[in-house]
């Protein structure tokens, strides 16, 4: 099962769904990474697409990176480039041409805050649990 799910709908505007398998939250690591760029660089590709919309199958959007994965290199050149290869992705989207849209349902932190905005527009649910300040 892949973490991200691409759709085109009738109107020519393509969903990327993160949903990584096995996981409460979405942490950015090569399992959602990957499928997230290749999902990316297909509606780049394709001049049909009219508009991308970036969701979460989860509660919350993205938790940031996996901390498992950060505290198991310790190679510095290994973290440069995987931070390289994410801003050259998000800065592909920024100037594509075409609405970038992020759908956040819950929580964006880190890298997943990055992916927020790096789009176009931000839409957000109207939830206090996806607030910084809880209301009482």
């Amino acid at each position: 099962m892949s973490a991200v799910r691409f759709d085109k709908d009738a109107d020519n505007i393509v969903t990327l769904t993160l949903d990584l398998p096995g996981r409460s939250m979405n942490v950015l690591n090569e399992q959602l990474m990957k499928p997230f760029a290749e999902g990316v660089q297909k509606f780049l590709a394709d001049p049909s697409a009219k508009g991308l919309v970036i969701t979460s199958g989860k509660e919350a959007f993205i938790a940031g990176a996996d901390l498992e994965m950060i505290y198991a290199i310790t190679d510095p050149q290994v973290v440069v480039e995987m931070v390289a290869q994410m801003h050259t992705l998000l800065r592909a989207m920024e100037k594509c041409g075409r609405p970038v849209v992020a759908a956040l349902n819950g929580t964006a932190l880190g890298g997943g805050l990055e992916i927020a905005l790096s789009c176009h527009y931000r839409i957000a649910i109207n939830n206090p649990r996806s607030s910084s300040a809880n209301p009482k």
